[in-house]
């Protein structure tokens, strides 16, 4: 009994197996027929590939802009913040530094005696501020450009006669270089050259002297001078083409007079030759 009930039930779960399979079956044989009719993937080439790399890449680096704009923005506002906050400081103290009762008369501040000002006092700072090596190196041009000055000076005069100024020797002082200077010319001032010019101590003592000695210098270049009469000053020059030239300025005489017959007069006329 027992028996007969189960074989029956037994076909027909075999049936629906069957069936499920078979029907399985024909999906895939449809899906493998419609992946037969799918159009080919298109062909992807080097150059397809190079080209959507670069793309990448300007994605990539577009987008590392925009992140460094918004950083540097960040930036800004905070430098911007912080400026304020410093002006606000700022002006905290600088009214902090009057007192109420400094307004006197009509409206005119008086800082109590004693009290140093804001202006002074940001000067004092910018003054401790600069280091010993920033004055050493201010002072070191201001003497350089005292050097400079003297020698453009002497070399106007020099080059009258043709020739240049030297340069300062090593270790000479600023006084000294002028005095050498001076000394170059002074045998063509006649009021100045018997002048003990090492003498000179004081400054503006030598301002005068090397003024003076300038002036008659030029004056004798030129053949006006005290010193022209009677004396001839060689000029060396330099044509475009690097020949030296030399010429000479000053007195006529001092060289022609050499070649002059000395002056007669007459004193009487001898007519013993004409009598018969």
């Amino acid at each position: 009994m027992t028996e007969n009930k189960i074989e029956p039930k037994a076909d027909a779960q075999g049936d629906k197996l069957d069936a499920i399979l078979s029907l399985l079956g024909k999906t895939i044989t449809r899906i493998d027929e419609m992946e037969k009719n799918l159009p080919a993937a298109p062909l992807v080439t080097a150059a397809d590939k190079k080209a959507k790399k670069d793309d990448d890449s300007k994605h990539r680096k577009d987008d590392d802009e925009e992140e460094e704009e918004e950083a540097k923005k960040d930036d800004d506002d905070m430098k911007m913040k912080k400026h304020r906050k410093d002006d606000d400081e700022e002006e905290a103290a600088r009214k902090d530094s009057f007192h109420p009762e400094a307004t006197k008369g009509h409206g005119k501040v008086e800082m109590p005696a004693g009290e140093m000002k804001f202006d002074e006092e940001a000067k004092k700072d910018d003054d401790d501020c600069m280091s010993d090596d920033d004055e050493e190196a201010a002072k070191k041009d201001d003497e350089e450009a005292a050097y400079a000055d003297c020698q453009a000076k002497a070399d106007s005069v020099y080059s009258a006669f043709g020739k240049s100024a030297s340069r300062p020797l090593q270790g000479e002082s600023l006084t000294a270089y002028r005095k050498r200077m001076v000394r170059g010319l002074q045998a063509h001032s006649d009021e100045m050259k018997n002048v003990n010019i090492n003498a000179i101590k004081d400054a503006a003592m030598l301002e005068i002297v090397e003024k003076r000695v300038y002036a008659d210098a030029l004056a004798a270049s030129r053949g006006t001078g005290a010193l022209a009469k009677g004396q001839l000053i060689e000029i060396q020059k330099k044509d475009r083409a690097g020949r030296i030239i030399t010429e000479f300025r000053g007195d006529m005489e001092a060289w022609l007079g050499d070649f002059k017959l000395p002056s007669s007069r007459v004193i009487k006329f001898n007519t013993e030759n004409f009598k018969r």
